[in-house]
């Protein structure tokens, strides 16, 4: 009896010790789980789906579950194998121990661990070698644990560090990594497998053992259908599902756009426009495409949503691990030279200034600005064309003209905010700057497509969802539709299509054959390309129309295959009516040359008869609106020919014409006193 009360003494003695070094560890050395906090980054797309991940900072993939999208079929089957009591025990199962210390005394080795899932999460946080005095240490963490977290957030933190082999941890990066999907979804040999892999990772990868991996397999599912968890037919079909050796690559799609937002944020979830499919396809197809570029040369592209000016897809280049074309150069930022792109622009605010109509007549012919001497790409002038006609040819010089007339200072001052600061030789904006002698990015001028393809006001470009956006304004929307209506008309480069006229597009090719751009957009997308050597070198002596064209077009197949294209609800046939006549010609020598005028008599003009008689003074017109009204000397003459021979007598006389269109010229003139003498 005695010896019962001394042992009763001394073992609650040990456990009042034992607790009280468990409360002073609480306090002086208390349980991190700051482990937990260091997880890989994710950027994801319009749908929340993975768009771009990285390893965390010590280079592993651990991803933060949320318990909520866990299939449950995975908790069930990982409590069941691992901790039977996990839900009742405070953190050490008792039993659990006296039977694992048992089997190891009677049979000489491990039959089954002592371990519960809370002293498994201790290990995991602060990993030691198995010795019985890290064993006591699991103990007096999983007692803490239980004590500061709820069982969901210990479980939680398994879910978050358990290892699956390699540097992949937790089950949202396993289930990624061995079977390409999130864990909300698992067959129940998925289940398994997830769960039996942290028992020994390296043993047990399906990809290298798949043998050693199904009999792991097996066993958790032998057991979840001793426990009732699994039914007979789905363990049945478990058991004969093939183990799954393929590996899939965790998402690294839009890498230029993922890790410029990784690099200024500090949040380990991103959210952006992107549309992950899209983005998807458009990468794929630009890798093949890449290949057919000349030498050296790159390619950026950005595919934008015209009713919400949020960028759909983005490429920095075709390929980021291609050090021959620079490939990690994101050339949606580089400032280049656009060649003639900025022309849509420049019409628009001549519209806008009612300076021009596209029915216009702008003479196209050699001209001087002091020592500014524009020429065209061909080298040749074309003569009197149309501004619709000059818009769609890209010609040079008439586009020179109406930058002169519209002012270059107020074209940038508009510009600059639609599409931000732009780089400006010596900060002085000059004609040069409409064939492209000015710096700007793939991103400011997709923001000003953007902004002519909603009718001359839009909203900033968004990359990140929920991001501030400002209200933008260029030109009135006639001004825009007009300019629309023009590059609507410009037929697709050769064996490509464009039904309906959808897309509205306008080239650019810098000086030297160092920048290719198209600019398009069709009434629900605007798709910005650029081609060119990062390392700004020429490429080839080929126009942008020949490179950077086709590219565009075929992106435009792409996004309407995936997201579908809009017709406009418009007909661009409009911009053939007739201009007013103060904007029939945009030169002066055609507007004089266009007016009423007398082609004789000359002014100043004398006469005089060579006989008694009247002298006869022939009288012609040209130009102006018929029908004319002629008066002589104040008196109106019933003329209805441009040439008519009228007489006169002595004296001065004056001859005045009239058009329809109310323009009137008039010419006086003298008649001498005739040397005759009557008989």
């Amino acid at each position: 009896m005695k010896f019962i009360k001394n042992l009763f003494k001394y073992t609650l003695l040990a456990l009042l010790s034992f607790f009280i070094f468990v409360i002073a560890s609480d306090i002086f050395y208390p349980v991190s789980i700051y482990k937990t906090k260091d997880t890989s980054k994710i950027v994801y797309d319009s749908s929340k789906n993975w768009l771009y991940t990285t390893t965390n900072q010590s280079q592993k993939w651990r991803f933060k579950p949320e318990f909520k999208r866990i299939d449950p079929l995975y908790i069930k089957m990982l409590v069941n194998f691992e901790d039977k009591r996990f839900n009742s025990h405070f953190g050490v199962d008792v039993a659990a121990l006296f039977r694992a210390s048992y089997q190891l005394a009677t049979r000489g080795h491990i039959v089954s661990g002592g371990s519960t899932l809370t002293m498994q999460v201790a290990r995991l946080l602060e990993p030691k070698r198995r010795t019985f005095s890290s064993k006591i240490v699991e103990i007096i963490r999983a007692l803490q644990l239980e004590h500061h977290y709820t069982k969901r957030q210990i479980l939680n933190i398994y879910l978050t560090l358990a290892p699956y082999g390699g540097n992949v941890e937790g089950i949202e990066a396993a289930s990624w990594y061995y079977f390409g999907k999130h864990p909300y979804a698992l067959s129940a040999s998925e289940a398994a497998m997830l769960v039996a892999l942290p028992k020994n990772p390296e043993a047990y990868r399906p990809d290298k053992h798949p043998k050693r991996a199904k009999m792991a397999r097996d066993r958790v599912l032998k057991k979840a259908y001793d426990a009732g968890i699994l039914s007979d037919y789905i363990y049945k079909q478990a058991l004969k599902e093939p183990i799954a050796t393929k590996l899939y690559k965790f998402p690294r799609y839009a890498p230029h756009l993922a890790l410029k937002l990784l690099q200024n944020s500090s949040k380990a979830k991103i959210y952006t426009t992107i549309d992950g499919t899209l983005q998807k396809q458009l990468e794929l197809w630009a890798k093949e495409r890449g290949k057919s570029l000349p030498n050296g040369a790159s390619m950026a592209m950005l595919i934008v949503e015209n009713s919400s000016s949020k960028v759909r897809a983005y490429l920095g280049s075709y390929n980021m691990f291609n050090r021959e074309i620079s490939g990690y150069i994101d050339m949606t930022d580089a400032i280049r030279s656009p060649g003639s792109a900025l022309k849509p622009f420049i019409y628009a605010l001549g519209f806008e200034q009612h300076i021009i109509h596209p029915q216009t007549i702008i003479l196209d012919k050699e001209v001087s600005f002091g020592n500014y001497h524009p020429h065209n790409y061909s080298r040749k002038f074309h003569g009197q064309v149309t501004i619709s006609e000059a818009l769609k040819n890209s010609l040079n010089i008439p586009a020179v003209k109406v930058l002169y007339r519209v002012g270059a200072g107020r074209f940038i001052d508009r510009l600059q905010k639609v599409v931000g600061k732009v780089h400006i030789p010596k900060n002085s904006a000059t004609l040069p700057i409409a064939l492209g002698g000015l710096g700007i990015s793939l991103k400011q001028l997709t923001q000003g497509y953007v902004t002519l393809a909603n009718a001359g006001s839009s909203k900033s470009l968004a990359i990140l969802e929920g991001e501030k956006q400002h209200k933008l304004n260029f030109v009135d929307a006639k001004s825009a539709k007009t300019v629309t209506a023009i590059l609507r008309q410009l037929p697709p480069p050769e064996n490509y299509r464009d039904r309906a006229d959808k897309i509205a597009y306008k080239t650019g090719t810098s000086y030297g054959y160092r920048d290719f751009w198209s600019m398009g957009y069709s009434k629900n997308y605007t798709i910005g390309v650029w081609v060119g050597k990062a390392n700004n070198q020429p490429v080839v002596k080929l126009s942008a129309r020949e490179i950077a064209t086709p590219i565009m077009f075929e992106a435009f197949s792409l996004t309407d295959a995936i997201k579908g294209l809009k017709q406009w609800s418009w007909s661009s046939n409009f911009i053939k009516n007739q201009a007013p006549k103060v904007l029939k010609y945009f030169d002066k020598e055609l507007k004089s040359q266009d007016k009423l005028k007398f082609l004789y008599p000359k002014k100043g003009a004398r006469y005089q008869s060579a006989s008694c008689h009247k002298v006869t003074v022939k009288v012609a017109i040209d130009n102006g609106k018929e029908p004319y009204y002629f008066y002589v000397d104040n008196k109106p003459k019933d003329i209805e020919s441009k040439r008519v021979d009228i007489k006169l007598g002595v004296g001065g006389h004056t001859i005045s014409v009239l058009d329809s269109s109310g323009e009137s010229i008039t010419r006086n003139i003298w008649v001498d006193m005739p040397d005759c003498q009557e008989e």
